[in-house]
């Protein structure tokens, strides 16, 4: 079984392999770098502005990385010409992006009895949930009052699946499929 500290030396090691394709559309991770992760006292702070205590897995990961600062590139297979550039980060960074990520957990509201649905067909007691913590794009990790648990979901409307049954799932299947 992966550690996140695991995940996080494979995933370095395959943003150094990156190829870029000119081939496919949209935009790809050219670059990629693990930001240093926070302090205890930082995580506190971000738990008390959700409103909730962050699952183990979610808190491991914090202190070891808090985001990747990815360089991304778009070619544009009809005009190899057409190139856009853009760098930001792989995952929602807080406290700043707290307001700018509400609008996937609006999403889940709109969409509830098919989150739980899919999460009560993985297993979870949905009647323990205590939040959502927006990750990246339309991954979400559910929060439970069991912090051992940590499933994340991918939510687009009504279209949702479970990602990964744990963080450490999730970030293999999100960082380690480039």
């Amino acid at each position: 079984m992966l550690t996140i500290k695991d995940i996080k030396y494979k995933a370095e090691k395959n943003f150094k392999r990156i190829e870029i394709s000119d081939d496919v559309w949209g935009f790809q991770i050219q670059i990629a770098k693990f930001l240093k992760g926070i302090s205890r006292k930082e995580i506190d702070e971000l738990q008390i502005l959700f409103g909730f205590d962050f699952p183990w897995e979610y808190r491991e990961m914090l202190l070891i990385f808090s985001n990747i600062d990815a360089h991304w590139i778009s070619i544009n297979p009809e005009d190899k010409t057409d190139i856009e550039y853009e760098r930001r980060n792989f995952f929602h960074q807080y406290p700043e992006d707290y307001e700018k990520s509400r609008w996937i957990i609006n999403d889940i509201d709109e969409n509830k009895s098919e989150a739980e649905l899919v999460l009560t067909e993985a297993g979870f007691d949905i009647s323990k949930i205590v939040g959502y913590i927006p990750m990246h794009g339309y991954r979400v990790l559910v929060v439970f009052e069991d912090k051992y648990l940590s499933p994340v979901i991918s939510a687009c409307g009504a279209d949702i699946i479970v990602y990964g049954n744990n963080l450490r799932e999730y970030l293999k299947n999100e960082l380690l499929r480039f």
